[in-house]
């Protein structure tokens, strides 16, 4: 094989590998893989106005928060260790007193149904997970178009917007328990 031939055969093998890692199949532990740019560190996430918001509403939020950098563990509930999507769900609950159930379809089909143009930071949003017609994925609306979830194997806690393409098309409702 030519030498040229032979480069442009890795590149083409590299792309093709590059392209497979960003769009990774839903599942246990992996339950929601957003396109690449869609998380954004810390920094860049606007602090909510929690002026406005009762107690409980803002330690839930709070505490989402402070969640954010937490590595995602499937079937994890506390910051060691770490987070999969429910469990930051009931954990920042129960810091507030508040007992939730512990599976994002629980949470989905019991709680209280919240119109979108209604959301108050401390609601849940959900998405359904696409190609698993009966997985859920659940976060913690913290105002504006933000929200911090754990989304999923090797990634952190994180914030994204509900108007980024891949949420707003996967966006299955909300809810409250508060």
């Amino acid at each position: 094989m030519k030498p040229k031939s032979r480069y442009y055969l890795l590149l083409i093998l590299a792309l093709t590998c590059l392209a497979c890692a960003d769009h990774k199949a839903a599942g246990p532990g992996r339950p929601l893989q957003p396109h690449p740019g869609t998380d954004l560190p810390e920094s860049k996430i606007p602090a909510p106005d929690l002026s406005f918001l009762s107690d409980t509403r803002k330690i839930i939020v709070t505490k989402a928060m402070e969640s954010i950098g937490t590595p995602y563990h499937w079937g994890g509930h506390s910051p060691a260790p770490g987070f999969d999507c429910s469990g930051l769900v009931f954990y920042t609950h129960q810091i507030a007193g508040i007992q939730v159930p512990r599976t994002a379809a629980s949470l989905f089909s019991q709680g209280r149904k919240v119109l979108k143009h209604q959301l108050v930071p401390g609601d849940l949003v959900f998405f359904a997970v696409p190609k698993k017609k009966t997985s859920i994925h659940v976060g913690i609306f913290t105002g504006g178009s933000w929200f911090i979830h754990a989304p999923g194997q090797g990634r952190q806690v994180t914030g994204s917007r509900l108007s980024n393409p891949y949420f707003k098309k996967n966006y299955a409702g909300a809810r409250s328990w508060l």
